[in-house]
C-alpha cells in the first residue's frame, strides 16, 4: 500500500456505523408504528393529514420499515434499499419541515404548538445520512452481499 494512500478501514467503519445508526432509527420508528397503533395514528393525524390513520396501513408500513432497516443494517441490496429509505424519510422530513426549520418554535409566526417538536429535527439528519451512504455506497465495504 502506498504511504500516501490512507487505509480504507476507517472510512468503511465510519460508513458501517452511519448505516447501523440510521437504520436503527428507522427500525425503532417502524417498530412504534407496528406495535403501538395509537402513537402512529397521533403522528399521522398531526403531521400527515390523517393519511396513514388506517390501522392495517400503519401496522403494515411499520413492519415494512422494520424489515427495510434490518436489510440496510446487514448491507445487501443497498442499491435498492437506500433509495427506498430516502424516499420514505424525505417524505417525513417534508411533512415536519417546521420542526426542521425551527425545532423549538423560537421565531416562527403563528400560534406556538402545544408541544415542541425538536424530536422531528433528526428527520433531516436521516435524509442527509442516507445521501452520504448512497454517495459512498461502493466504499461501504463491511456488509453482507453486493452493494
Amino acid at each position: 500500500m502506498d504511504a500516501k494512500m490512507p487505509s480504507r478501514l476507517p472510512k468503511s467503519i465510519s460508513l458501517l456505523i452511519l448505516r447501523i445508526t440510521l437504520a436503527g432509527l428507522i427500525f425503532w420508528w417502524g417498530l412504534v408504528k407496528g406495535l403501538n397503533i395509537g402513537v402512529g395514528q397521533a403522528v399521522s393525524d398531526k403531521y400527515y393529514g390523517s393519511t396513514f390513520t388506517m390501522d392495517a396501513l400503519l401496522i403494515g408500513f411499520g413492519w415494512f420499515q422494520v424489515v427495510l432497516a434490518v436489510v440496510i443494517i446487514l448491507g445487501p441490496l443497498r442499491r435498492f434499499t437506500l433509495p427506498i429509505a430516502l424516499v420514505i424519510n424525505g417524505f417525513v422530513a417534508a411533512a415536519v419541515w417546521q420542526s426542521i426549520i425551527d425545532p423549538f418554535w423560537l421565531w416562527m409566526g403563528g400560534e406556538k404548538p402545544e408541544t415542541v417538536n425538536a424530536l422531528f429535527y433528526p428527520s433531516i439528519i436521516v435524509v442527509a445520512g442516507l445521501l452520504v451512504l448512497m454517495a459512498f455506497r461502493r466504499e461501504d465495504r463491511i456488509a453482507l452481499g453486493p452493494h
